[in-house]
């Protein structure tokens, strides 16, 4: 939003505005918050763009209220597209309320965006609203209704939900049920400090390696012991998986890390462990 104003309405803008956006944000957006809350993370994120415009803090008049009838004006545009939550949906509309305040309370008007017809309906986890988006363009696929009526535009697709109700532990041994239901043959919880990361293996690869500097997964693309070490102090626990070689393997480590997502461990990341052989190997 703040992007758009700069290139379009206000040289005012610098980019050190814009990361203090990103700055404050922050804080306050956090991934399935719309939940446990009842705050998307679009709304502080809207809310910090109208501050850092009007030049908004705490104890200030005009500028203040301006930007909390911002916030109020894109959260009840958000409330009224949940049932199951989408937040391209929520993007949109936020944008959508966003654009049409500004101009209304700071006489900036950008350019309206064409229309985007929806790529995402048939891939929501939890179900697309359809005909009761406002952003629905029916079909298979997300492929334009001839038969519907007026425009439509949205690139729809939806964040995991987290799972409120049970323990962590109860969270985990269903993740353990999973990864075997995913494709592998064996997977267990173990703490991240035993997991042990050493320089040697990024040697290994560089020299003898077939793959090394072929593609982003291999060195030199591929994080270094030191970044892959502090990456994994931010983590308690991890759940190792043992199955086929190469792709089933891979797939299924991938779609563990969706299902942990969706219930609610945000902070999910899948690794795998590529195979060593000659060209071809997988």
């Amino acid at each position: 939003l703040m992007a758009a104003i700069k290139n379009y309405a206000s040289e005012g803008i610098k980019n050190e505005d814009i990361k203090e956006i990103f700055k404050r944000t922050k804080s306050q957006a956090h991934g399935g918050y719309c939940g446990l809350t009842g705050v998307c993370g679009i709304a502080p994120a809207v809310g910090a763009c109208f501050a850092v415009l009007t030049g908004s803090r705490c104890g200030r008049d005009k500028e203040q209220r301006t930007t909390m009838e911002a916030v109020t004006r894109v959260t009840r545009a958000i409330t009224d597209l949940t049932g199951p939550s989408c937040c391209k949906a929520y993007v949109r509309t936020s944008l959508e309320a966003a654009v049409k305040y500004l101009k209304e309370s700071a006489g900036i008007e950008l350019p309206a965006a064409g229309e985007i017809h929806c790529t995402y309906s048939n891939k929501h986890p939890h179900g697309c609203r359809e005909i009761k988006c406002p952003y629905f363009t029916g079909g298979i696929y997300g492929e334009p209704d001839n038969e519907r009526e007026g425009p439509v535009s949205c690139t729809c697709n939806c964040s995991g939900i987290i799972k409120a109700e049970g323990t962590q532990e109860e969270g985990m041994e269903y993740l353990l049920n999973k990864a075997i239901e995913s494709g592998a043959e064996k997977a267990k919880v173990i703490d991240t400090d035993t997991i042990v990361v050493e320089e040697w293996v990024r040697w290994k690869c560089k020299y003898g390696c077939p793959f090394y500097a072929k593609d982003a997964f291999h060195p030199p693309c591929a994080p270094d012991a030191e970044s892959t070490g502090r990456v994994i102090k931010e983590y308690s626990k991890g759940i190792l998986m043992n199955g086929p070689r190469g792709k089933a393997l891979t797939e299924a480590v991938v779609k563990l890390e969706g299902e942990a997502y969706r219930e609610g461990y945000y902070k999910a990341f899948a690794l795998t462990a590529l195979s060593s052989g000659p060209p071809g190997a997988t």
